[in-house]
């Protein structure tokens, strides 16, 4: 494949899930301001995330089959206008009960985004070259991180938090223009006939299953966290919105050290010994938080810096995790991503809605959640050291 081409796929995969990531982090330092002002409390103002999880997980399995029937270029465009529109919409929302179905249909649309970005470098990489790809997805999710919540932060100190929703509405209306008229000589079809019994197929094949259930637990980890953060930094520690909002730059910088690794050092050290280790270091920075903060509950340190090391190991994991998933599969096309994606948000969506309906204010309930998904990604691993990928 030439560069050039390589390098326009990895750009408009990156920036998609860039924008999808956005809609989930980009708000969360406005959340006590938007609540505020739509007059409802902050914990029904919270489940404005994980219903955006479950918007982004419900129609997964029809963005798999869709672009495998009309091509992943219309498919990508029509899932970043129906981004864009919901966003728009947003902005201009009075009613809670409005914005969170608005927040529903704008999950929806990210899903189309994730869903066809992986699926795009899926159909031209395999193997270590297709983990070292989805590092860069990676990169681009956590720089969505940092740039998200501080740029959010700063956007509702100037213009309060509809700004937030008006940047999502432009900048995907912009990147639809691109991929309009950038990918017109990407092939568009997959050579396997779309049928909805694929899905079945690779469900049923248990490597595959593994190794996407793996993901979700480690993606659900940044979901729940994030769900309970901007409450119990607020509250317990007594952040302000802006002090919450430069906290996304050290999970960005431990998830943009972790995405470097994978695509530094995948090729040369494989993937059985980096998933050791990235699963190691998760569960072992719980365990580290919990001590923390039962021994010392008023340092916000003692939670965000062992959180920043949990980031770390899940952004060397995860495209591991999808890479391996994708090769597991079955069946060629679309679905095992759109697969993976609707698993790894159903699991992140019931953690989130969870952790938002227990009201988790207590940071040391916040560890135990952490160190239990942790240890289940350390579980699931499917490839040990000493043993080369499937």
């Amino acid at each position: 494949m030439p560069h050039s081409r390589m390098s326009l796929l990895t750009t408009i995969s990156c920036m998609a899930v860039f924008f999808a990531q956005l809609g989930m982090m980009m708000y969360l330092p406005a959340i006590p301001s938007i609540a505020q002002s739509l007059n409802a409390t902050q914990s029904l103002t919270s489940l404005s995330l994980p219903v955006y999880l479950v918007g982004m997980a419900v129609p997964m399995l029809l963005w798999g089959k869709w672009g495998a029937t009309w091509g992943i270029k219309p498919v990508l465009i029509a899932s970043l206008l129906m981004f864009s529109l919901s966003s728009a919409l947003l902005a201009v929302c009075a009613q809670i009960e409005t914005f969170l179905c608005l927040r529903f249909v704008q999950g929806l649309g990210a899903s189309g985004m994730s869903v066809m970005a992986r699926s795009l470098v899926a159909q031209h990489f395999k193997g270590d070259q297709l983990t070292k790809v989805l590092s860069w997805l990676s990169i681009a999710f956590v720089i969505s991180l940092g740039v998200g919540q501080y740029a959010g932060s700063i956007l509702m100190s100037s213009f309060d938090w509809p700004a937030t929703f008006w940047c999502l509405a432009i900048g995907a209306a912009l990147l639809a223009g691109l991929v309009h008229h950038g990918l017109s000589e990407c092939r568009q079809t997959s050579n396997t006939p779309a049928c909805w019994g694929h899905y079945l197929t690779i469900v049923r094949h248990a490597p595959f299953l593994r190794c996407a259930l793996m993901g979700g637990l480690g993606y659900a980890i940044i979901i729940g966290f994030n769900t309970a953060g901007p409450s119990i930094f607020q509250t317990t520690y007594e952040w302000s919105a802006s002090d919450y909002g430069v906290l996304g730059w050290a999970m960005s910088l431990a998830y943009l050290l972790g995405s470097l690794t994978v695509n530094r050092h995948v090729l040369i050290r494989g993937q059985p010994q980096l998933s050791a280790i990235a699963t190691g270091i998760m569960v072992v920075a719980c365990i580290v938080m919990i001590v923390g903060v039962m021994t010392t509950p008023t340092c916000a340190a003692l939670l965000w810096v062992p959180y920043c090391l949990i980031v770390f190991g899940q952004a060397i994991s995860y495209p591991i995790s999808l890479s391996q998933a994708s090769d597991h599969s079955p069946v060629s096309g679309p679905y095992s991503m759109a697969l993976c994606g609707l698993i790894h948000q159903m699991i992140a969506a019931f953690v989130g809605v969870t952790v938002s309906l227990l009201n988790v204010q207590n940071p040391l309930y916040l560890a135990a959640i952490c160190l239990l998904l942790a240890t289940m990604v350390r579980g699931l691993n499917p490839i040990k050291p000493g043993r080369g990928s499937e």
